[in-house]
């Protein structure tokens, strides 16, 4: 591991794609920054690159990826897309299409700007033990049940998230149809209740280090430590009003059908990729008197800096509902 000063950027919008983030190493001389959470339940794929050293972070100017499946070169690409929030463009990236599963040996290539050449080879976990993922309402919140089992002897790690999942379809004025569109949103969990999600830790058996008591568990992230030889059911909350966010609108818009999902996920971490989560959320939410220059960050990839994580998952659709709206005004995008 490599001491360093971070910039965490804020999950983008792209539905492949959380949490990137842009690195200063204490190392002067450039190097290029790779960052991907790449998932075995996913087909598309985003890749976060920079360069950086301790005085700027500045884009990769050009580069060629490549992605292998046990070998076989499944995907390659120039281009570069812009990662955007919420509407805001927040940096670029390079987004490819592959499949791959629980086992498989996968890498990630990438030669940038002339000069550099970063990898990362990993094998793919095995997807969680899931007895079952549940949704209830419960006052003004949609609670999510995920009941995994505990697979012994090893620890297991584990991260649990929930989309904003909105599909759209674009009339004009004639109700001709225009087009469609779709887009995921990341949601905010209230994990309050939850005897194994909250109370500020991110427990594990193995010797690790522990967020301190108050630091909120942002990522959602535990180990099956926490109910070793057993089965647990954990029960996350979301404001059901918060759904149903319309994706990008088309021009001429002037009506739309929205149908709204939530996509429920639990995701099996490898230990490293679990331990880079707690570090995150040392460095986004702070612990106690611990200065951000003494924080860690697990990286893996070989020949720049940066962290791949790779997971497997099991995830529950959930529909929510279709909305009609009459009467849209298109005003074009900033």
């Amino acid at each position: 591991m490599k001491k360093i000063f971070i910039l965490v950027m804020i999950a983008t919008a792209l539905a492949a794609c959380d949490n990137p983030l842009e690195y200063k190493p204490e190392n002067k001389a450039d190097e290029l920054i790779v960052n991907a959470f790449l998932d075995a339940g996913e087909t598309s794929h985003l890749v976060q690159l920079a360069v950086s050293n301790t005085e700027y972070v500045r884009p990769v100017e050009k580069a060629e990826l490549r992605f292998y499946v046990n070998g076989e070169l499944k995907a390659k690409t120039s281009e570069f897309e812009d990662i955007e929030w919420y509407g805001d463009t927040a940096g670029k990236g390079m987004c490819f299409e592959a499949s791959f599963k629980a086992g498989d040996v996968v890498r990630l290539e990438v030669d940038a700007d002339g000069k550099f050449s970063a990898y990362n080879e990993q094998v793919v976990p095995p997807a969680p033990m899931v007895l079952g993922i549940d949704t209830v309402r419960v006052n003004e919140y949609l609670r999510f049940d995920f009941r995994v089992q505990d697979t012994e002897p090893a620890e297991n790690y584990f991260r649990i998230k929930v989309d904003d999942h909105a599909e759209a379809i674009y009339y004009d004025e004639d109700g001709k149809e225009l087009g469609r569109a779709s887009h995921s949103w990341m949601k905010m969990l209230n994990i309050d209740n939850d005897p194994i999600l909250n109370g500020g830790y991110i427990n594990s058996g193995d010797g690790g280090f522990e967020i301190e008591l108050g630091t909120p568990n942002t990522y959602c992230a535990f180990s099956d430590m926490q109910f070793p030889g057993a089965s647990a059911t954990l029960r996350p909350m979301v404001d059901a009003n918060s759904f149903g966010l319309m994706p990008a609108l088309i021009e001429g818009t002037k009506s739309a059908t929205l149908d709204t999902y939530a996509i429920a996920t639990i995701q099996h971490l490898p230990r490293r990729y679990f331990y880079h989560i707690k570090a995150l959320n040392m460095l986004r939410n702070g612990s106690g008197d611990l200065a951000l220059e003494d924080v860690q960050i697990p990286d893996n990839v070989e020949g720049g800096i940066g962290f791949v994580g790779v997971s497997s998952s099991v995830s529950a659709r959930f529909w929510l509902g279709t909305r009609k709206y009459d009467e849209i005004i298109y005003y074009g995008r900033a």
